[in-house]
């Protein structure tokens, strides 16, 4: 009996153990992932996209020369859906938001290429009422209920490095070196078999957040944030049907205003890391832009 409850004894300091330490580990890597995207302050502007704005955007040099709190709730992968609950989840938490950058291209309703599994970006954030209610749809049960009790659990490869670069300061990523166009030769060579699709679920889901912001007289710019003309112009007419799409939305509601920074830059090859990215010469460009831009709109709207 001695044995019995020895055991019993141990297996509980075991449990409390894990218990104590999953939940340290946890609010360690959360804190550094509310650092990195700017959960941790009452951001009035939220730059939100994928890997254009990733590396597209400066929100620090932004929300300094600005004067106000700025956001940059991004990630590499995020497609429309994702971003339609990342979108319900920061605004619903921080009712402090008066404008949106969302990072437009003419591929943002193609599905192709895109991971199915994005969803996993998000797991960390499961206790967020509007986050949770995306995952119970996306995530596989077994997916859902571990991360629901396990919380070390819901952090992988990638969102275990965004925590550790909010950690330590290291918001922005900026690539230093230029394109070589050269070396993308064979790649845009494949590329000519792909054509510019829109999938009517994408471009609903990019409905659903302008409702979503303008309902609650948040102001909408879709930012085209430059791609190389070597693979815009594999389908130009695809290109152009899509910035229509962008600008039949300016039109149709005054909260959404679409600026294409992409048809003076994109030829500029000396601002791009590769073929859909910019490096910090493009970073700095762009983002200079969209400061005076904003100045311009913030006249009207704080």
């Amino acid at each position: 009996m001695t044995d019995i409850k020895h055991i019993l004894l141990k297996a509980l300091l075991l449990l409390i153990l894990f218990v104590v330490g999953d939940m340290l580990v946890f609010r360690t890597l959360k804190a550094g992932m509310d650092q990195y995207y700017g959960m941790d302050k009452p951001a009035e502007i939220l730059c939100i996209g994928h890997s254009h704005t990733v590396l597209g955007v400066d929100a620090v040099r932004m929300e300094k020369e600005l004067g106000l709190p700025v956001a940059k709730y991004a990630t590499a992968g995020a497609n429309t859906l994702d971003r339609y609950w990342m979108l319900r989840q920061f605004v619903e938490s921080h009712p402090s938001v008066k404008i949106v950058i969302y990072d437009v291209d003419a591929r943002l309703f193609d599905s192709e290429g895109l991971s199915s599994a994005s969803y996993t970006l998000f797991l960390p954030y499961i206790d967020d009422k509007s986050i949770a209610a995306y995952l119970k749809e996306e995530a596989t049960w077994q997916e859902f209920t571990v991360s629901r009790y396990i919380r070390s659990a819901r952090f992988r490869d990638q969102t275990i490095n965004i925590a550790l670069r909010g950690l330590l300061g290291k918001s922005e990523n900026k690539k230093s070196s230029t394109m070589r166009v050269e070396n993308f030769a064979s790649y845009l060579e494949r590329e000519k078999e792909r054509r510019i699709r829109v999938n009517p679920e994408s471009l609903q889901y990019l409905k659903k957040s302008i409702d979503f912001l303008t309902n609650r007289g948040i102001k909408l710019v879709l930012a085209y944030i430059p791609v190389s003309d070597l693979l815009n112009d594999i389908d130009a007419s695809g290109q152009a049907a899509v910035i229509d799409i962008f600008k039949t939305m300016a039109h149709a509601n005054p909260n959404v205003i679409f600026i294409d920074y992409n048809q003076d830059l994109q030829h500029r090859h000396d601002l791009f890391y590769d073929l859909r990215h910019l490096n910090a010469k493009g970073n700095e460009l762009v983002t200079d832009q969209l400061i005076n831009d904003l100045k311009t709109l913030l006249k009207h709207t704080i």
